[in-house]
């Protein structure tokens, strides 16, 4: 299942080519035309994909890839860097050199771009599985041992099995660590779809998680928070909460 992909550009028309391309591929995608709405998004989105214009309408791509790249960054995410024709070499070798993974020169061949999203757009396995707390496949998550391979919820001597999706949305829980997971990133991840604003299939499965904690003992209250509007955060620190 592939991750977000962010267009950042400050041309609506070429914006418009890269969103047709996405819709027509079923990619899921969100867009934006400047560094500063770049970075307002991605404090609800983490896109695995970013494909960035290098001149934009307040600066230049070379920010947002530092940016992703930076130490504080926490998600794995791919960089694909649009030039124009008569950019220069070191303008190429500076967004190489701050860690773009591919530079497009202007005109661009929309089979070679596709070609370059399909290969970047996927998450980097083994920097996800990393960013998941706990020893191997288990975790621990609202008081209880959580095995997402075998899809088990333990807790003392009481075990349940877990959806799927259940096993997923917790994976990403923990993955984000105190940040949101937000609802671009679940429908992606999990349903394998944009998000278009209705939020109904993750109060379904949030509440089918509840149920599950619940049949050992456990609640989702205090576990996750819901941040309106935006999705889902994950209290680490939450302790056992026994349901009323």
């Amino acid at each position: 299942m592939g991750g977000m992909i962010a267009i950042v550009c400050s041309n609506a028309r070429e914006r418009f080519a890269f969103a047709s391309l996405c819709q027509s591929k079923a990619w899921p995608f969100v867009e934006t035309d400047s560094i500063r709405g770049a970075k307002r998004l991605f404090t609800r989105v983490q896109p695995n994909l970013i494909i960035v214009r290098h001149t934009l309408s307040d600066g230049y791509s070379d920010e947002l890839i530092a940016l992703v790249k930076g130490e504080e960054w926490r998600w794995p995410t791919h960089t694909v860097v649009i030039l124009s024709a008569d950019a220069t070499s070191l303008v190429e070798a500076r967004q190489i050199q701050l860690g773009a993974d591919v530079v497009q020169r202007d005109p661009l061949r929309i089979d070679v771009v596709s070609a370059h999203i399909e290969r970047f757009r996927q998450p980097r396995a083994e920097t996800r599985r990393s960013a998941t707390p706990g020893d191997g496949d288990r975790v621990r998550f609202a008081g209880a041992s959580v095995d997402l391979l075998r899809r088990t919820l333990t807790r003392a001597n009481r075990s349940i099995g877990i959806t799927p999706r259940e096993s997923e949305l917790i994976r990403l829980l923990l993955e984000s660590g105190e940040g949101v997971t937000t609802y671009e990133m679940l429908y992606s991840e999990i349903l394998g779809r944009s998000f278009r604003g209705d939020t109904s299939n993750m109060r379904v499965l949030l509440g089918k998680l509840g149920r599950s904690l619940e049949a050992v003992g456990l609640s989702v209250r205090g576990a996750v928070e819901v941040i309106p509007k935006s999705g889902y955060r994950h209290l680490a620190r939450a302790r056992d909460v026994v349901p009323s």
